[in-house]
């Protein structure tokens, strides 16, 4: 089984109930980076265009990214949120830093 890499980015203001959506679809955690971009909704308020949000990443295992995925995009829908993104990737090797030990597809 292969472990997939969930990336959203999203408007700060909805980092709060997006954490309860992730919680809610038994993410077992996540990464959260401050970002800052433009793209199809630029801060025409700002000299430099550039929007300030919220990159989270998550990992799962690849039979419950389809689950994942759409928990966050009904999400978006039921919240109206006017921007955003949502990319998977193919996980090759996630290796857990404290013991050492490779992760398992099934633990995530």
């Amino acid at each position: 089984m292969t472990i997939k890499r969930i990336t959203t980015i999203v408007p700060t203001d909805f980092l709060d109930k997006f954490e309860q959506c992730l919680r809610a679809a038994g993410v077992p955690g996540m990464t959260i980076d401050n970002v800052r971009g433009f793209g199809e909704h630029a801060n025409y308020f700002s000299s430099d265009l550039l929007r300030s949000n919220v990159r989270i990443e998550v990992y799962i295992g690849n039979d419950r990214c389809d689950e994942v995925c759409e928990a966050i995009c009904n999400f978006a829908q039921e919240t109206h949120t006017s921007a955003g993104i949502l990319a998977v990737e193919s996980i090759e090797r996630l290796i857990d830093l404290n013991s050492g030990s490779e992760v398992l597809a099934a633990n995530l």
